[in-house]
């Protein structure tokens, strides 16, 4: 009997890799992975000099590791056993609190906060025509439930002091949200909520928005954000909300990159890889959002990161025409041959995270 058991746990485990090879084997090999929103690896060519060097070894490993069979399902597996077994208290720098899944970055790189203000400033002296300059800088969720769940968290009174030295009007927005106003899953504030803020920033520069009974907000099921693929925990989707108004139904949005007029919120990319996407398209250069409903003839040129395509509709109200800069995709020396800054309001408007990565700025 004892005999039997050890042949059939033998064949068990027999079966088991051979079978997982077969399906490695047989199964197209995929060239994307949407809940960790990154290129897969493909199978690397053969050749003497990667045979030799070493380097076809390393590729065929991030290979097999890649396109493993029900690698999403171990991936879930794995986090699990780290959380509910081991007791760890995070998995890939992600942890859970109150509901939401958030990404440890507790080193404040100043020196990294010290070149988005050096390029804030350089685009400030450079444009004395401009009407006036604002900044602005958008909490983490890390700020609000870090430490109170024991976790470490930068130093945002440094943060702040640092970007201080911003040669504008600083507007604070930390009064106006709370962890409440961000997706549990993702690291984005919600849509729906940020109105309070978005009329914080309009007052400070001297405009008038839209009320709250001016939007509809219509919603999409299902929204996984960028943080739950990398935790690869099993949690409750979010749901991605989307305040609609007569001006961002009509409002005429062009794109440096891809000439033609563009809508304001892009539905078909809530199937894409980022179903943050939805606002203003996900990542551009440079856009051009005009108010046909104007009663005014005030620019706002918002330089932004990705929070700005979310506030950059509910801001565009109190204006004729906002343009909106990402300098991660467009170096600020160009910008001026693009942009009219005479008599322009111009907002800096950053997420603590994207300023502690200041040096991608160009």
């Amino acid at each position: 009997m004892e005999k039997m058991k050890k042949i059939a746990v033998a064949a068990v485990f027999v079966l088991t890799l051979f079978g997982i090879a077969a399906a490695h084997l047989l199964l197209p090999d995929a060239a994307l992975s949407g809940p960790e929103r990154r290129k897969l690896a493909q199978a690397p060519e053969i050749t003497a000099k990667a045979v030799l060097s070493g380097d076809y070894f390393a590729d065929l490993e991030k290979y097999l590791l890649d396109q493993f069979p029900a690698r999403q399902y171990f991936r879930m597996m794995k986090a699990v056993f780290r959380y509910e077994v081991l007791g760890m208290k995070d998995n890939n720098q992600l942890y859970q609190a109150q509901g939401h899944l958030m990404k440890l970055e507790p080193q404040l790189e100043s020196t990294q906060i010290s070149l988005a203000v050096a390029r804030m400033n350089a685009i400030i002296d450079a444009h004395p025509e401009m009407a006036a300059a604002y900044d602005a800088v958008i909490p983490d969720k890390n700020y609000f439930l870090a430490e109170k769940h024991g976790y470490p968290a930068m130093d945002y009174e440094a943060l702040l002091a640092q970007t201080s030295k911003i040669r504008g009007v600083h507007i604070d927005l930390f009064p106006y949200l709370t962890e409440a106003d961000y997706y549990r899953t993702d690291s984005h504030w919600r849509q729906d909520r940020i109105l309070p803020a978005a009329q914080a920033l309009a007052q400070a520069m001297g405009v008038s928005v839209d009320p709250a009974d001016a939007y509809t907000v219509e919603t999409r099921q299902g929204f996984y954000g960028v943080y739950a693929g990398q935790a690869a925990l099993p949690v409750e989707p979010d749901t991605l909300f989307v305040m609609e108004s007569d001006v961002t139904r009509d409002a005429v949005v062009t794109s440096l990159e891809h000439p033609g007029r563009k809508s304001v919120y892009v539905w078909e990319n809530f199937a894409g890889m980022d179903p943050y996407d939805v606002y203003l398209s996900g990542a551009e250069a440079l856009l051009t959002l005009e108010n046909p409903h104007a009663k005014t003839d005030r620019h706002l040129i918002l330089f932004r990161d990705s929070f700005g395509s979310s506030m950059a509709p509910l801001l565009l109200s109190g204006y004729s025409k906002v343009t909106v800069v990402d300098l991660r995709y467009i170096t600020s020396a160009l910008v001026h041959e693009y942009v009219d800054f005479t008599n322009a309001d111009v907002l800096f408007l950053y997420s603590t995270t994207m300023l502690n990565a200041g040096g991608t700025l160009k």
